[in-house]
């Protein structure tokens, strides 16, 4: 895992700069793709790259390769590489830098995701993990919050367009009464807050594969939980993770 988690971050550093500088420049057209989520050239862009890296590393050997932009890649191993290669696109495209470059690697045979790492481009940081190995921010090992009080918690939560769109909007109220202070900061960023601590939990409905494989195994491996729901309509997850405590106390709520 240490040689697989090292080619991860790798791939998820590869297009840093180039997607930071498009984010800046905002030179791109923004389509909108039949999910309602947006699209840039950047993003196919920075996929091709993050491939590249996988494709040159050749490990685990066989294994396949499915991405946001370009599908799946076949290959006879019990792996596969799971890549998002901007992980909101809708703040990249405004230089809002929360944007992030997600790799994961995935036992096929188990459905267990091994490895995750998380890059920002714009703030400069990654987060990783490995199944036994621990979760790091910068190579610094890092926690998920020891908060119990969920009323003092901090919560994110998905934008009210994920609500509307998986028809959860009667657990939007839930959560408003929940906690007295939930924030919308949308996509991996809150992931990646919550396996630092700095946030108590976050509940993101209607994800895709790529969306949540990396954030389970560093949230998990931070000492969190992370609380995955198949629900057989729209991206097909909900996802609901963070500190134990806080993560229980709402999974009622969430009917999780």
């Amino acid at each position: 895992m240490a040689r697989a988690v090292a080619i991860a971050r790798r791939a998820a550093e590869a297009p840093s700069g180039m997607i930071a500088a498009a984010a800046r420049e905002r030179s791109f057209a923004v389509a909108v793709k039949d999910d309602g989520s947006h699209l840039t050239e950047t993003d196919a862009e920075a996929e091709r790259v993050v491939r590249g890296v996988l494709r040159e590393a050749g490990y685990p050997k066989g294994a396949a390769t499915i991405g946001e932009e370009e599908g799946e890649e076949g290959g006879d191993a019990p792996w596969r590489w799971i890549i998002d290669p901007i992980d909101g696109t809708h703040p990249f495209s405004r230089d809002i830098p929360v944007y992030s470059t997600l790799v994961a690697l995935e036992n096929r045979t188990t459905g267990e995701v091994m490895v995750g790492a998380a890059h920002l481009p714009g703030l400069k940081e990654t987060f990783w993990a490995a199944r036994g190995g621990g979760a790091f921010r910068d190579g610094r090992p890092i926690r998920v919050s020891n908060r119990t009080d969920l009323e003092d918690s901090m919560i994110s939560m998905g934008t009210p367009y994920q609500f509307r769109r998986s028809g959860l909007e009667h657990l939007y109220r839930r959560l408003f009464d929940a906690t007295k202070d939930l924030r919308a900061f949308g996509d991996a960023f809150p992931h990646m807050a919550a396996a630092r601590g700095a946030i108590d939990a976050v509940f993101d409905p209607d994800l895709s594969l790529w969306d949540l494989a990396s954030s389970k195994v560093i949230v998990e491996e931070a000492g969190g939980l992370c609380l995955v729901r198949e629900t057989g309509r729209g991206r097909g997850h909900d996802v609901l993770l963070g500190a134990p405590a806080i993560v229980e106390q709402l999974a009622g709520i969430l009917e999780f």
